[in-house]
């Protein structure tokens, strides 16, 4: 094995993306050494950094459109830039590899054809390779278009295996998809080995009892399978929360996971008088950033799948609010279900739950230690 090739999205804002694609290379590294692992972003990104129009006022106005308009909008977005450049880039990181992953992360999940249309578009190079899906979360809400482009996407890359990330992913492969159930295998989410991939960058020290990642509601919702919720204000939400823990003397961490519609609220919090002394607020720029973030954290409070899953892998308690089913997924998985809450829960019931997991690691390390062996020899057995 010479060449393994990751496609995903390594560069996204969202560093959760970059934290799964890193702990897949270190997974595949594992049993091959000696190979050389690539990235190839799907969005077309080569670095980070790259600008994109969700923190402004263009994705308020894109959310406002018709759900049929924004797909159209979509689709002839990625076409252009397929024909214009990705063709190019992707065909050279693809010729030469000996083993392409199509793996971590949402991937498979139908937001006005976002991804259905780039896996269109990068399967067409990917005829003849030896292509493995490994560790994909699938959602269960799409669009009629959204499956078509799924289906000429695993038409034409033909996996030799299929690997989702939960039981719900892998029924709903079968469902929508028409995989064999017996054909698809559940691997963990590659992040649950991130302690090992991001070791050099984890703190020595614990900067601040709690940290408070911050999403915007709004955002998360639309990109939910629950369909549409009733949200409160992202920044009252997030500052009511911090300013009383402050009150309980907690060090209050505000941070996001890198997407540009969760800093904007980052932003609004740290503008206002919401942002008294006291208070950190960091915006990280890498994958490993966040990662450094989350372990000077005792422990964390967060919406964002991923910023839970570093926490525990890192043993650090966090507390999750639930806005979509790979969540809640994630949290039946490791057996914490009850420091799972809603999409915006009460403030006193959401910071005695804080307040008591300050004091705690996570209890059942026996069980990370199982999902982590289940994650590596998973992937290994698949590639």
């Amino acid at each position: 094995m010479k060449k393994i090739l990751i496609c995903a999205v390594p560069y996204s804002d969202n560093l959760g993306d970059g934290v799964i694609a890193a702990s897949l290379a270190h997974i595949a590294s594992m049993k091959y050494p000696e190979a050389k692992v690539e990235f190839l972003d799907i969005a077309g990104r080569v670095a980070f950094d790259e600008s994109n129009l969700r923190g402004g006022g263009a994705f308020e106005i894109f959310q406002k459109m018709p759900a049929l308009l924004r797909s159209a909008i979509v689709f002839a977005y990625c076409l252009k830039n397929y024909l214009l450049g990705w063709r190019r880039q992707w065909s050279v990181a693809v010729n030469d590899a000996d083993l392409v992953l199509i793996g971590g992360g949402q991937l498979f999940c139908d937001v006005a054809l976002n991804f259905p249309a780039k896996l269109f578009l990068l399967s067409r190079l990917l005829r003849g390779k030896k292509v493995a899906v490994v560790s994909v979360g699938v959602t269960a809400k799409w669009s009629f278009w959204g499956k078509f482009l799924v289906k000429k996407f695993l038409r034409n890359a033909a996996p030799v295996f299929y690997a989702t990330r939960d039981v719900d992913s892998a029924n709903n492969l079968h469902a929508f998809f028409d995989i064999p159930r017996s054909e698809i295998k559940v691997v963990p989410d590659p992040a649950l080995v991130c302690a090992s991939a991001f070791s050099e960058e984890l703190s020595p020290d614990k900067k601040w009892d709690v940290g408070i990642c911050v999403s915007s509601l709004d955002a998360l919702v639309m990109n939910s399978e629950y369909g549409d919720t009733r949200t409160s204000g992202s920044a009252e939400f997030f500052s009511g929360l911090a300013e009383a823990l402050q009150a309980e003397g907690a060090r209050v961490l505000y941070f996001t996971n890198g997407a540009a519609e969760d800093n904007k609220i980052l932003a609004e919090i740290s503008s206002s008088r919401a942002a008294a002394p006291g208070f950190s607020f960091v915006v990280p720029k890498r994958p490993d950033d966040l990662v450094a973030l989350i372990s000077a954290c005792s422990c964390i409070a967060a919406h964002r799948l991923h910023a839970n899953i570093v926490a525990y892998s890192l043993n650090i308690p966090s507390i999750g609010m639930n806005w979509d089913k790979k969540v809640e997924s994630f949290f039946q998985l490791t057996d914490r279900t009850q420091y799972l809450f809603g999409l915006s829960p009460r403030r006193e019931e959401l910071k005695a739950s804080v307040l008591n997991l300050l004091n705690e690691k996570n209890a059942d390390r026996r069980r990370l230690d199982e999902l982590k062996t289940e994650v590596i020899a998973g992937t290994h057995a698949l590639i």
